[in-house]
């Protein structure tokens, strides 16, 4: 499709403003998908607001996450800064403060 030549800094601005609203967009969604780098498995998995001082519920429940598995973590829109704390089979914790998880999509413990 040709675009007349009057009009492409139009079109340039309009898909500049697309782009910035899509990056935006992005910029706004906390959830990530952890995964499981360490030899054992993983039984539960805490993701809280850092402003929180709970953690809130396992987000495994019942389930757990084995050797080289992934989980998606879903957060609501905006909760950009998380502790994550995660409990190994063996009974070790491991945890990390104020992450930005608007900022990334994939965490890898340990």
């Amino acid at each position: 499709m040709l675009i007349p030549r009057h009009a492409a800094p139009l079109a340039a601005v309009t898909l500049l403003l697309l782009g910035a609203a899509a990056a935006e967009a992005q910029g706004n969604d906390p959830s990530f998908r952890l995964t499981n780098n360490s030899a054992g498995k993983i039984n539960e998995i805490y993701v809280s607001s850092s402003g929180v001082n709970s953690w809130g519920p396992d987000r495994l429940g019942d389930r757990s996450l084995n050797s080289g598995g992934s989980y998606t973590i879903r957060l609501p829109s905006g909760q950009c800064v998380n502790d994550i704390r995660v409990v190994y089979g063996s009974g070790e914790a491991t945890e990390r403060r104020r992450v930005n998880t608007c900022g990334l999509s994939d965490l890898v413990f340990p």
